[in-house]
C-alpha cells in the first residue's frame, strides 16, 4: 500500500499536475532549526493516511546522504484534525513533501525564545522616563528583545560606527554631502547613541546604519538630505526590511515640500519616519521635514514633564520625547550631554524599534500605537498641541 499511495501519484504527474504546497520562509532576522521545517497537512487527511504518509518520509530520510537528521520526526496532533510534523530535511526530500497532494504548507521551524523584562538600573533619565508613568524613575525597563532584527538608518552627520557602545552593530551607509566618511562633528554619533546604544539606547539590539547628509559644521542642502532619503528608501527597499526599518531623521530647516514628499515616500514603502519638531519655539508646520504629516514629528520635554522652552509645537507635533540634557554616545569614543528636538527624536525612533521587534507593527502604524501608549502628561504646552509623552508600554 505504501508504494501505491505515495509513488503512483508522482508516476501519474503526466496526467495530472498538483500544485506544490508552499515554502514559507521565517520572518528576516528569526533564526531557524537548520534545514528544519514544519509540515502541515490539509485537514481532510485521515489519522491513517498521516501516518503513512510519515512512514514514507521516514524512508526517504534513511535514503538520504549528505545530511545528519534526528532519528525520528516530530509529529503533532490536535482534537480539532489539525496535524502536521517536524524534521530535518534536504532540499530532495522536501520538494517531494511538497508535491504531495495532502501537505497544505510547509514553514522554516523557526527559533522560539523565553521574552523577559530588563531592568538598567541607574539610566539616564530620558531612557528612564520612556518606561515609566512618571518622572523622577532612575531605571530603565524594557522588553529582552530590544529591537532586534530591527535597522534604524540615522540620516544626520554620520555616526563614529567604532564607538564601543554599538557593540558593532552600527555599519556605514552613504555620504551625500563630503568625502569625509565619518562623523566629524558628533550629533549623528549622539542621535544614534539615544536610538541603540547599549548603555544609552532605547532599542539596544538594533542595527545601525549611518546615512550622512550633514558636513563637519551640521550643515547640508535639502537636495543632499533627499538624496540620503533616497538611498536608506532603496537601501531598504532592495534588502527587504521596509517593515523592520526605522528612520530618524534629526534635522530640519523651512519648509519643503521636496523634502517633504520624499519623507511621505519613506512612511508610503512601510518604513516608521521619526523626525525632530525644531528648536525655534514656533509651529512646526513651517519647517521640513516636520511638517510631512505622514511623518511622526516629535516635541521636546524636560524632566519634569514640561515642554522644553526651545521646542517646536503645534498641532502636527504627534508626541513628546525627553530632549533636555540627554546624556549619549559621542566621537572619540566618549560621552557627551546635549539638548534639542533633535534629542527627542532618536527617544521615539528607538521606541518605533523597539516596538516592531516586539510587536509585528510597522510604517505609520507604529507612530499611532506610540501615542495610543503615552500619557497626557506635558505641561506647558499652548493650545492645539498634544500634551502626550513617549512610553514603552511595560507594565
Amino acid at each position: 500500500m505504501l508504494f501505491f499511495d505515495y509513488i503512483l501519484p508522482f508516476a501519474l504527474a503526466a496526467l495530472s499536475v498538483v500544485d506544490a504546497a508552499p515554502v514559507n520562509k521565517a520572518p528576516a532576522g528569526i533564526q531557524v532549526v537548520p534545514n528544519g521545517y514544519i509540515v502541515v497537512m490539509k485537514a481532510r487527511t485521515s489519522p491513517e493516511k498521516f501516518e503513512r504518509h510519515r512512514k514514507w518520509v521516514g524512508n526517504m530520510r534513511k535514503n538520504r546522504k549528505g545530511i545528519k537528521a534526528p532519528k525520528a520526526l516530530r509529529s503533532f496532533q490536535f482534537n480539532s484534525g489539525w496535524k502536521g510534523y517536524s524534521g530535518v530535511f534536504d532540499s530532495e526530500t522536501l520538494s517531494q513533501i511538497a508535491n504531495d497532494e495532502d501537505v497544505d504548507y510547509i514553514e522554516e521551524d523557526g527559533i522560539v525564545t523565553a521574552n523577559s523584562l530588563i531592568t538598567q538600573t541607574g539610566a539616564p533619565w530620558g531612557l528612564a522616563r520612556v518606561s515609566s508613568r512618571t518622572p523622577g524613575a532612575k531605571n530603565y525597563i524594557y522588553d529582552s528583545t530590544a529591537g532586534q532584527g530591527v535597522t534604524a538608518y540615522i540620516i544626520d552627520t554620520g555616526i563614529e560606527t567604532s564607538h564601543r557602545d554599538f557593540g558593532g552593530r552600527a555599519k556605514w551607509g552613504t555620504n551625500t554631502v563630503d568625502s569625509q566618511n565619518t562623523d566629524c562633528h558628533g550629533h549623528g554619533t549622539h542621535v544614534a547613541g539615544t536610538v541603540a546604544g547599549t548603555t544609552y539606547g532605547v532599542a539596544k539590539k538594533a542595527n545601525l546604519i549611518a546615512v550622512k547628509v550633514l558636513n563637519c559644521q551640521g550643515s547640508g542642502s535639502n537636495s543632499v538630505v533627499i538624496q540620503g532619503m533616497q538611498w536608506a528608501l532603496n537601501h531598504a527597499t532592495q534588502n527587504g526590511i521596509t517593515k523592520k526599518a526605522v528612520v530618524n531623521m534629526s534635522l530640519g530647516g523651512g519648509y519643503s515640500q521636496a523634502t517633504n514628499q520624499a519623507a511621505a515616500a519613506i512612511v508610503k514603502a512601510g518604513i516608521f519616519l521619526a523626525v525632530a519638531a525644531g528648536n525655534d519655539a514656533a509651529d512646526a508646520s513651517k519647517y521640513s521635514p516636520a511638517s510631512e504629516v505622514t511623518a511622526c514629528t516629535i516635541g521636546a520635554s524636560n524632566s519634569s514633564d514640561l515642554i522644553a522652552s526651545f521646542s517646536n509645537r503645534g498641532k502636527l507635533v504627534d508626541v513628546f520625547a525627553p530632549g533636555v540634557n540627554i546624556q549619549s554616545t559621542y566621537i572619540g569614543g566618549g560621552t557627551k550631554s546635549m539638548s534639542g528636538t533633535s534629542m527627542a527624536s532618536p527617544h521615539a525612533a528607538g521606541l518605533g524599534a523597539y516596538l516592531i521587534g516586539l510587536e509585528g507593527i510597522s510604517g505609520n502604524a507604529v507612530c499611532e500605537r506610540m501615542k495610543a501608549l503615552s500619557s497626557a502628561v506635558v505641561r506647558g504646552v499652548p493650545s492645539g498641541t498634544t500634551k502626550k509623552l513617549i512610553y514603552n508600554g511595560v507594565k
